[in-house]
C-alpha cells in the first residue's frame, strides 16, 4: 500500500531537558514516513524544502526510502526550521524559518491509497486540505493531525516564539480519523474535553477519534471508548511521538481492519520509541519492538460501551 504524507520536512534543533543540543531532520514526513516503512508501506511525500537543505540530510531520507524530488526544493524560501526546547513537563517551540506552502496541483498529481495530513505551520492551506479529502485514495482514508493549524508566531520582536490558538475553525468533513491533544480538542469543540469532546468530534463525521493526554491514549470508534494507560518513560526527547502514533494507527488499521489492534499498535509504537531514549529520528523503533509493546497493550486496554 502507498500512503501520502502532506507536511513539511523540517530541520530541528532539539535542546533536551538535560541541556544537550541535537541537530536533526524531522517533521511528519520523516517520523510518519519512517514508521510507515516499518509497516511495509510505500511512502509518497507532499512536502517542500529550501535550497539550504543539507545533502547529508537527503542521504538520511534516501537511506530510509523517503524520496525528495528536485521539484520539491524551493528556490525562493528556506527549509522550515524549528528549535524545540524541553523544559521539565513542557516543550517550547521557536520558528526560525518557513518554506513555501503546498499547492493543490501537487496533491492532484499523487497516486496514493490513503493520506496523512499533518501540517507543522501554514503549509497545508484549506484548499490543499480539501484536495486531499477529495483525492482520498483507494482505501478511502484520511488521517488528520491538526497541530500546525493551531500554531501562530507571535508579534515581531518575539524571536519566533510559537503560541497556540484558543479556537480553531476547521472543515472536518471528509476526515476519516483525527489525532488531538487536549488543547486541540478544546479549540476544535469550543472548550469541550474528554469523552464529551471526542463525541463532539465524532458527531462531525469522523470515524476514529484518537486523543492523547498525559500518559493515556484514547480511541472513540462507533459506540466504544478504548483507552491505554502508559507508564512514564525517562526520555530526553519526545519529538515526533504524535507523528509515530498517527502513522502506526493508520498503517495498522489499513492492514488489519481492526481499530482495537490499531490503537494498540499506535500506543505500542509510541512506547517503543520513547524507550529507545534516543533523540530525533533515531527514536523511530523497529517493527519487532512495536509488535512487542502492542501485544502488551492489547491485554491491558480499557474499554467502555456507550449507549
Amino acid at each position: 500500500m502507498r500512503i501520502g504524507i502532506a507536511s513539511h520536512i523540517v530541520l530541528d534543533t532539539i535542546k533536551s531537558a538535560d541541556g544537550n543540543l541535537t541537530e536533526s531532520v524531522g517533521g511528519p514526513p520523516c517520523y510518519c514516513g519512517m514508521t510507515g516503512r516499518r509497516f511495509g508501506f510505500d511512502i509518497r511525500l507532499a512536502t517542500r524544502v529550501g535550497s539550504d537543505f543539507p545533502q547529508e540530510m537527503r542521504k538520511v531520507l534516501r537511506d530510509n526510502d523517503l524520496i525528495l524530488s528536485d521539484r520539491q526544493v524551493s528556490s525562493s524560501a528556506p527549509t522550515t526550521r524549528f528549535s524545540l526546547i524541553s523544559e521539565s513537563e513542557s516543550r517550547r517551540l521557536v520558528l526560525s524559518a518557513k518554506c513555501d506552502p503546498l499547492t493543490v496541483d501537487e496533491i492532484k498529481d499523487m497516486k496514493v491509497d490513503c493520506w496523512l495530513a499533518s501540517p507543522v505551520i501554514d503549509e497545508v492551506p484549506p484548499d490543499v486540505l480539501a484536495a486531499i479529502k477529495q483525492s482520498r485514495g483507494r482505501k478511502d482514508f484520511v488521517m488528520l493531525d491538526p497541530q500546525g493549524y493551531m500554531r501562530i508566531v507571535t508579534a515581531a520582536g518575539s524571536d519566533g516564539q510559537v503560541t497556540l490558538k484558543d479556537r480553531l475553525d476547521l472543515d472536518l468533513s471528509g476526515i476519516t480519523a483525527i489525532k488531538v491533544d487536549s488543547q486541540e480538542m478544546s479549540a476544535l469543540t469550543g472548550g469541550l474535553q474528554g469523552l464529551e469532546g471526542m463525541q463532539a468530534l465524532q458527531s462531525r463525521g469522523i470515524r476514529f477519534v484518537v486523543s492523547t493526554e498525559h500518559r493515556v491514549i484514547h480511541l472513540l470508534y462507533e459506540k466504544t471508548h478504548y483507552w491505554i494507560k502508559m507508564r512514564d518513560v525517562d526520555t530526553p526527547d519526545s519529538t515526533g511521538a504524535g507523528d509515530i502514533l498517527c502513522a502506526a494507527f493508520t498503517c495498522s488499521f489499513l492492514k488489519e481492519k481492526d481499530p482495537l489492534w490499531a490503537i494498540c499498535f499506535g500506543a505500542g509504537a509510541v512506547r517503543a520509541a520513547l524507550e529507545t531514549r534516543k533523540v530525533g529520528l533515531a527514536k523511530v523503533p523497529s517493527m519487532s519492538k512495536i509488535e512487542q509493546s502492542a501485544s502488551y497493550f492489547y491485554n491491558t486496554v480499557g474499554f467502555q460501551q456507550l449507549s
